[in-house]
């Protein structure tokens, strides 16, 4: 009995917070990247997710970014993440800093790519993490369709803490008229340099996107967006869904 009791224990210390929340669970605060850079654009864009239901109910994450387009190639930007585990105050976990580069389209597939690099330092005494991404977009009439490629690398020797784990998000939209985007999302893991694929935690579900420009935002824009995502694989043995939301506020400068 006590035997069981250890490992359950040690079970919930991994559930809940030993890699971190939003790395733990795909999507939350995350987002579908494009890779299309639009240059003098000044972007604020707060978003966030909580999990429902489950092992997890109540764990959410949230992320605060600045981000600018330098040229009509890179932009940059800065980030802080924040993190509450049910029951508990929400916390400062990571600042970071990214960059995007929209490196050229595919002849004859029409495929857009970018690139997309992070150095994130966690707060907590913990390492920092470099995250890289391949951007891939497709545009066909009213249709968008998005894929990231994702490779993550902690930058510790603890034992155990350093591989380099695998994950892709996804999105495809059609614009469905007064500036109303509705499509699917989707975010997952594919396994670590160790151990590649097997039974990984997913989510996926219905999204919507709404943009507006009132007079009073003197050119500026806002985005709205929403999804509600279920879980699959393991991921559902943590929790009944997620909920998401993001607000971007954008302007030329």
């Amino acid at each position: 009995m006590r035997g069981r009791g250890l490992v359950r224990a040690a079970t919930l210390a991994l559930a809940l917070g030993w890699t971190g929340l939003a790395r733990a669970e795909p999507g939350l605060a995350n987002k579908v990247y494009s890779p299309y850079v639009r240059k003098g654009v000044t972007e604020v864009e707060v978003r966030a997710g909580r999990l429902t239901g489950g092992p997890l109910d109540g764990e959410q994450a949230a992320v605060v970014e600045l981000e600018h387009g330098v040229s009509d190639r890179l932009s940059l930007a800065v980030l802080a993440e924040f993190e509450q585990h049910a029951g508990e105050e929400r916390k400062l976990d990571a600042l970071a800093v990214e960059g995007v580069a929209y490196l050229g389209q595919i002849p004859r597939v029409g495929v857009d790519v970018g690139g997309y690099l992070e150095y994130e330092q966690r707060i907590h005494n913990e390492s920092g993490v470099l995250e890289g991404k391949l951007l891939l977009a497709k545009r066909s009439g009213p249709f968008e369709g998005l894929l990231n490629l994702i490779a993550s690398k902690p930058l510790t020797d603890r034992p155990g803490e350093g591989d380099t784990e695998f994950g892709y998000a996804a999105q495809g939209t059609w614009d469905v008229g007064r500036n109303v985007r509705l499509g699917g999302q989707a975010f997952g893991g594919l396994g670590t340099d160790r151990s590649f694929g097997g039974r990984q935690a997913h989510y996926l579900g219905p999204v919507a996107r709404w943009e507006v420009r009132p007079a009073w935002l003197k050119g500026g824009e806002l985005e709205f967006e929403g999804a509600y995502l279920i879980p699959v694989g393991a991921a559902r043995d943590e929790t009944d869904g997620q909920v998401r939301f993001a607000v971007e506020y954008e302007r030329r400068f």
